[in-house]
């Protein structure tokens, strides 16, 4: 849930700034982001203006979205794999003309089945991240 900043400080209004800048360069919608990370887009809307303070359920949400660690967004620092867009292969475009066959609902589901998996992909990939890095400092010990 947002909280309402008192006054907009500046430390609430520039994590708003770096949320929206961050949304707009993954070329996510406020709609899109709001129903990802489970809270309405108004209060997305709120949190970028810097009207509302980002609770850190609703930021550690957010950055998992984006890939982002916190250390990095708060340096100003983008995701570790920023690789430049790909072409659609082959395999894309028969998933997309599948997907353009499903109803509404069906798009839907399969959306929220691909955000779940991606989720779930980008935390194994922190947790074997981590995992290295632990045994490179064993090994330097």
């Amino acid at each position: 849930m947002a909280r309402k900043a008192s006054s907009s400080s500046p430390q609430t209004a520039s994590i708003g700034a770096r949320l929206r800048r961050l949304r707009k360069e993954r070329r996510l919608t406020q709609s899109e982001l709001a129903r990802q990370i489970g809270i309405q887009q108004s209060d997305l809307s709120r949190m970028e203006k810097g009207e509302y303070r980002v609770s850190l359920d609703n930021l550690f949400k957010i950055l998992n979205v984006f890939d982002v660690q916190v250390t990095d967004f708060f340096e100003g620092r983008e995701a570790r794999s920023t690789a430049p867009p790909q072409a659609l292969t082959h395999q894309d475009m028969q998933t997309l003309h599948l997907l353009r066959q499903l109803s509404p609902q069906g798009r839907l589901e399969v959306q929220e089945y691909l955000e779940f998996k991606l989720r779930r992909e980008q935390i194994e990939r922190r947790v074997a991240d981590h995992a290295r890095e632990v045994e490179d400092v064993e090994e330097g010990s």
